[in-house]
């Protein structure tokens, strides 16, 4: 719509002012004015992209904080679990865990082998509530990389779509051809350019207005839908991390009698699902730096177009 808005004033404009190709002053004066209503408000438009990709940026990198943060508690828990393993392995050494083999002990071993070991039952406890404290924190973490990841996802979503930007630059770009054209034509007419400052201002036109590059708007398309895609993985990993890390902290393995009684397989099977959380918390904090990068960069191009688009409309006041 917009685009066939600009072509219109174009086609008006040209019509208007050109007449078998040959340009007057007040053609001119009406093609700069016309110049002045099609690229006015880039730069407004670019600034409303920028503001977009700073308000991301700071969501992305609130998101690989919490990633961060959550794998740092992921792998202080590891290294606890491991303690746990430990002191459970040094509890059942002599069979203190077995029932069949207590059974058959005499008062002696069964003093030695289960009694004594046994005191360490608060110990173990105490490694047991450090280690789910840490749980709980990864997984609070994890949960909160979902929302940034989302939110980010939305954002850049929303605003990957930039073709009526596209067409708006299309047409003052257009607008500037015309300019270039008429400037060459008053000259060949032996127009004066310190005589008629309309001249010197479609120079600037043409000097200023050009350098607004189409293929930045292109760039800032293709970065966005680059942020929404990592953005979309990044939240599908957070979900599936956020229920693995519960899953690991679960009361089966987080509880004394329980994680006393855990079979070899059950034992693999905790270490599995830490090791998994860990992982996908890694996961989030690359992605969430891609993200960043991603939105960092954005925020350099519209700052170059911002620039560009500027200088254009200082030059058209």
């Amino acid at each position: 719509m917009i685009k066939k808005l600009f072509a219109g004033i174009l086609c008006l404009i040209t019509s208007v002012s050109f007449a078998e190709e040959d340009m007057t002053i007040q053609g001119a004066e009406e093609l700069f004015e016309a110049t002045k209503i099609v690229c006015n408000g880039i730069s407004d438009e670019i600034s409303h992209v920028s503001k977009i990709s700073k308000v991301n940026t700071a969501v992305t990198a609130a998101g690989t904080v919490a990633a961060g943060g959550a794998l740092y508690a992921g792998i202080k828990k590891s290294q606890e679990e491991q303690e746990i393993d430990a002191l459970v392995d040094r509890m059942c050494r002599a069979g203190g865990c077995d029932s069949e083999t207590v059974k058959n002990m005499s008062l002696e071993d069964f003093y030695n082998n289960v009694i004594s070991p046994m005191a360490q039952i608060a110990e173990l406890q105490k490694k047991l509530e450090k280690s789910k404290k840490l749980g709980n924190w990864r997984t609070g973490l994890m949960a909160g990389t979902i929302g940034t990841n989302l939110a980010s996802a939305i954002i850049s979503g929303v605003n990957a779509n930039q073709s009526e930007l596209i067409q708006h630059i299309e047409a003052c770009n257009d607008m500037v051809k015309s300019v270039e054209t008429a400037s060459m034509q008053l000259k060949a007419a032996g127009f004066n350019p310190a005589e008629n400052p309309v001249i010197k201002k479609l120079d600037n036109v043409k000097t200023w207005c050009a350098q607004i590059n189409i293929n930045d708007v292109e760039k800032i398309e293709k970065r966005m839908k680059g942020v929404m895609g990592t953005s979309i993985a990044g939240t599908v990993v957070g979900v599936v991390g956020t229920a693995t890390s519960a899953a690991a902290n679960s009361d089966k393995y987080m509880d004394a009698k329980n994680r006393i009684g855990l079979t070899d397989a059950e034992r693999q099977k905790a270490k599995n699902l830490n090791t998994t959380a860990n992982i996908m918390a890694g996961t989030n904090v690359a992605t969430g730096l891609v993200e960043t990068g991603l939105n960092m960069s954005l925020i350099t191009l519209t700052k170059n177009l911002m620039s560009q688009a500027g200088r254009c409309e200082e030059v058209l006041q």
